[in-house]
């Protein structure tokens, strides 16, 4: 069997580069205005785990002093810092994308230095990057991207109650998949995995710092949430040094959730 070397997939990685569009791949938005937007991670070595997510697919994008990484329907940005937890001793316990081959990607995670918690041999894997942020990767045979986003999974301890916010504030569809809520919003997927040992941890300051949605009027949604009295944890702004407008907010049971107007234009 051929030694897949981190030089090798990194080639590689660098060659699908050029098969994405110039610009973002953030859906439409939803009746709400919302759609996938952002993941954004603390982690020690920025430039390291920069490399580490461009071998996985991301596609460097900027905007001012922004800098991120792309993938179909996401956003991976980074805070450098030492995270104070893994992402599995939180709310945000992992985020999901599918790949269309399996044997690449499992290649791509041993060559990054990832440890694998599962992994059914064909279809699915659960890994812990280097650093403590968890992905999951499953096969999508149909898809022409060789990976795209699919969904971020937050585990409380009362998942239907969390997923009912979600459909509340961010005008999510009601869905389920493998028999567990989900709330679907252009672009991915919420999950909810009930946590039989209560709430985790909040995400602020850990490996998943944050989950970020793109709306259309962040002042047309700063209205919805006053109307609906959710507190902002940092009021709407405008960052003319990265030309986005952003605000925080948090859900019940502790995930930091960042809005964003603009980052769809990144390039």
């Amino acid at each position: 069997m051929k030694k897949h070397t981190f030089a090798h997939i990194f080639s590689a990685a660098f060659l699908f580069a050029f098969c994405y569009p110039l610009h973002a791949q953030l859906p439409e938005p939803n009746a709400e205005g919302v759609s996938s937007g952002h993941t954004h991670l603390v982690v020690p070595n920025v430039a390291k785990h920069r490399e580490i997510w461009k071998v996985l697919g991301g596609v460097e994008r900027s905007s001012g002093r922004l800098q991120a990484l792309m993938f179909p329907g996401m956003f991976i940005l980074f805070r450098e810092g030492e995270p104070t937890a893994p992402s599995v001793d939180t709310t945000a316990n992992h985020v999901g994308f599918t790949v269309n081959d399996y044997t690449l990607y499992k290649a791509k995670l041993e060559a990054v230095g990832a440890s694998f918690f599962y992994d059914d041999g064909e279809a699915q894997i659960l890994a812990d990057l280097p650093d403590g942020v968890r992905v999951e990767i499953a096969v999508d045979s149909t898809q022409s991207e060789p990976i795209k986003f699919h969904h971020t999974h937050l585990s409380p301890a009362d998942a239907g109650e969390l997923r009912q916010w979600y459909v509340d504030v961010f005008g999510a569809e009601i869905g389920e998949r493998r028999e567990l809520p989900s709330a679907v919003i252009p672009g991915g997927r919420v999950d909810f995995l009930p946590n039989s040992n209560g709430d985790p941890l909040p995400t602020q300051g850990t490996a998943i710092d944050h989950i970020g949605f793109e709306v259309e009027d962040l002042d047309v949604f700063a209205a919805k949430m006053a109307r609906m009295g959710i507190p902002f944890d940092r009021e709407p702004s405008c960052i003319d040094a990265i030309n986005l407008c952003i605000a925080f907010i948090t859900d019940p049971k502790g995930t930091s959730i960042e809005l964003t107007q603009g980052l769809d234009d990144i390039q």
